[in-house]
């Protein structure tokens, strides 16, 4: 069974502050992901893959960044449509209710009852561990996921603590990031709008406003209360236009239509 822990005082050891001072120059220009990983690389032995995300619940999420394996990535769609449901993850957010708790998790293979998931996700990629960490904000999580290949082996007590510790700086960072990352001053939601409708026919008009408006950075309640539509049909607007598109995160999208 997955391990679930509070996190209540993480530790905060000297190898944190310069890597905080590198995420937080990160922030103007974009590279907010890129870097959160070259620290968390730093911090620890590496690993394989990692995801950032915000989230409303178990399941309302949304990716900000991802770093991993071609074929996994590839694979994201179908965890959105198949897999989401049966991935642990999903207990974590009750050990995190109050605005600014966090919680952590560690899988194992032997925790994922789903074959076909362990298989996909874990065993055929040689996964040993991932590591989940959220923290509650005003209006929802905050969140990583870590994953290491039997290469790197399992984390460290030690590691657990400088990721904890790590986490608890940056992660109220992570709703900046969209809004730093892309020139909302730029192009208008109808122009992004537009943008879809000329180059990805395939897309709803429904999917070509929801994505319009998660390119410039807009959250799942944004673009509820500007369509006047409810934020489970955005998420599911969302998803189907992910899997046409072959994308998995905002940053994606807007790069579709950036030029």
């Amino acid at each position: 069974m997955a391990e679930i822990w509070q996190v209540t005082q993480p530790a905060l050891s000297l190898a944190i502050d310069p890597l905080y001072e590198r995420v937080l120059t990160s922030l103007g220009g974009g590279g907010f992901g890129a870097t959160v990983r070259s620290c968390i690389n730093a911090l620890t032995g590496g690993v394989t893959r990692i995801y950032l995300f915000e989230a409303t619940g178990p399941d309302e999420d949304a990716l900000h960044y991802v770093h991993c394996e071609p074929e996994i990535a590839g694979l994201l769609p179908a965890y959105a449509q198949h897999y989401k449901r049966l991935d642990p993850v999903r207990a974590i957010y009750g050990s995190a209710v109050r605005q600014g708790a966090m919680a952590l998790q560690r899988i194992r293979p032997a925790d994922i009852s789903s074959t076909a998931f362990r298989r996909r996700f874990f065993d055929d990629a040689g996964i040993v561990e991932r590591v989940s960490i959220v923290q509650r904000g005003k209006d929802g999580w905050r969140g990583m996921n870590l994953a290491r290949h039997a290469s790197e082996g399992a984390f460290s007590d030690r590691e657990l603590d400088n990721i904890a510790g790590f986490a608890r700086l940056t992660l109220p960072m992570l709703p900046l990031t969209i809004k730093s990352a892309v020139p909302t001053g730029v192009l208008s939601v109808a122009q992004v709008e537009e943008r879809f409708e000329l180059r990805y026919a395939e897309l709803t008009s429904r999917e070509r406003q929801v994505c319009a408006r998660a390119a410039l950075g807009m959250s799942v309640e944004a673009t509820a209360i500007d369509l006047g539509i409810a934020k489970t049909s955005v998420v599911t607007f969302r998803q189907r236009a992910y899997r046409r598109l072959g994308v998995t995160s905002p940053y994606e999208l807007f790069g579709l239509v950036a030029h």
